[in-house]
């Protein structure tokens, strides 16, 4: 696996926004993973995970990209807690 590289940086400037989402209306947002993981786990039956990048300069923030549903890795991700 020595020929395996990224092209993608290390370290990123992009903010990214966590958003925990019921229905059409986001009941939590946040850059902290931990606490979005703690507030899916308390919410109703068919919420989502929404992941967004943002950039920002002095006075604005700008979205990169679409937002991405990592709703299917958060449920995984809670499969093996407390193993």
């Amino acid at each position: 696996m020595s020929n395996v590289f990224t092209i993608y940086p290390k370290k990123s400037d992009l903010i990214l926004l966590y958003e925990v989402v019921e229905g059409e209306g986001a009941v939590w947002g946040g850059d902290s993973a931990s606490e979005c993981f703690n507030w899916y786990k308390r919410s109703g039956v068919g919420s989502r995970v929404v992941l967004t990048a943002w950039d920002s300069d002095e006075e604005d923030a700008h979205l990169v990209g679409r937002p991405i549903d990592i709703t299917d890795i958060v449920k995984y991700a809670s499969q093996g807690e407390g193993k």
